[in-house]
């Protein structure tokens, strides 16, 4: 079966009509390999996105927030040379988003202390879950110690036009969790402070510690099980 990207199943929760989900459910089955749409989690954050999303990358990871001017600069001068309103278009939607996290804190998200950023293999990103083969591509995990104890964290950035609801960044943040635990268990302790699921459009993120606490449901296992049951 062709891998299904965690973006699908938030795809799938959103059908309303049964037939629509079984023909959905059916699709996921059957499909050849899907081309990459513009708003999609691959990469860092598609080519649509990329400006935006590197840029959130590179001042998670440097601690460097000059970096947001940098780039707000950079996208600017592309705008002034573009001629297709399209491009222009795409531009400013990153700066948008470059805007929107100049007051963010990074230390919401990652540690002070990083002792090293792990590198993720191609074979890695495709996890099983429910029987059913979730790619995930989270953008920067990285290792550190707190208590004496190795941790391991990941932050997950997901750029979308018109962003998501909470609940499903949630899902989003609870695949994030199980890729960190098949991979990195053995050796750390799964952080649920730093496990971190972000829309770039909105801000909203979600940690593992609120799917823990209640607060965001789970929601993973019941919706791998009912498209199992359409395929």
């Amino acid at each position: 079966m062709e891998k299904i990207r965690v973006s699908e199943l938030i795809e799938f929760q959103r059908k309303s009509n049964d037939t629509f989900k079984r023909n959905f459910a059916q699709k996921l089955k059957t499909r050849l390999p899907k081309v990459k749409a513009e708003d999609e989690e691959d990469g860092p954050g598609g080519d649509y996105w990329v400006s935006s999303t590197t840029c959130i990358y590179n001042v998670v990871k440097k601690e460097d927030t000059s970096l947001y001017e940098i780039k707000i600069a950079d996208l600017l001068a592309m705008i002034e040379k573009a001629e297709d309103g399209r491009v222009k278009s795409r531009h400013r939607k990153n700066i948008e988003i470059v805007n929107n996290f100049k007051d963010f804190n990074i230390y919401e998200i990652r540690p002070i202390k990083i002792l090293k950023f792990e590198s993720i293999h191609k074979s890695q990103k495709v996890i099983s879950v429910n029987d059913l083969p979730l790619y995930l591509n989270p953008n920067m995990v990285f290792s550190f110690e707190k208590n004496g104890k190795k941790e391991i964290g990941s932050i997950w950035l997901l750029p979308k036009a018109k962003g998501y609801k909470k609940n499903e960044l949630g899902l989003f943040c609870e695949i994030l969790h199980r890729f960190l635990t098949k991979h990195f268990a053995d050796n750390y302790q799964i952080s649920d402070n730093f496990c971190v699921a972000i829309d770039t459009v909105s801000t909203q993120r979600v940690a593992y510690k609120e799917i823990i606490s209640g607060a965001v449901p789970l929601s993973a296992d019941k919706t791998l099980s009912e498209i199992k049951s359409l395929m």
